[in-house]
């Protein structure tokens, strides 16, 4: 095997990798290892950001880690009861379904953040699983 070989074969697998899960793979392999129903099958793991409802999103502390696309990142955050300011709920509370075989795995809500009455251009989907509400799993994107 030549040097050029070596140095492609060790390289293969991160070049261009990019973190795009689906909504059932967000549940399955993420949510549900972190609620502690099995061990996780991958080695990224998710950051905790409990003050992502405290903070305008643009003022969170953002670790840019190059798996996630530019202004996209995804965090394990405790649902709060009160009402959070600028995030709105932009549809109802949808079913997550397996692909396997059709039954809800989950629960996603999309919201919108609103500055002064105005959409700002930033989004978050929250994941939860059935059994735990509590515990979220948020995909943020920037504008």
């Amino acid at each position: 095997m030549s040097m050029v070989e070596e140095f492609y074969d060790e390289e293969e697998e991160l070049v261009g990798f990019r973190f795009n899960p689906s909504e059932e793979e967000l549940i399955l392999d993420y949510l549900l290892p972190k609620l502690g129903f099995y061990q996780p099958k991958t080695i990224y793991l998710l950051e905790d950001k409990d003050e992502i409802y405290a903070k305008v999103p643009w003022r969170l502390k953002h670790t840019e880690n190059g798996i996630f696309e530019p202004n996209e990142w995804f965090y394990f955050v405790k649902k709060t009861n009160r009402k959070v300011k600028g995030w709105k709920a932009t549809g109802g509370l949808k079913d997550v379904l397996s692909k396997k075989n059709g039954k809800v795995i989950g629960k996603k809500r999309n919201r919108s953040f609103y500055v002064e009455g105005e959409r700002s251009g930033w989004t978050m989907t929250e994941y939860s699983s059935i059994g735990n509400q509590n515990q979220l799993l948020c995909h943020l994107k920037g504008p």
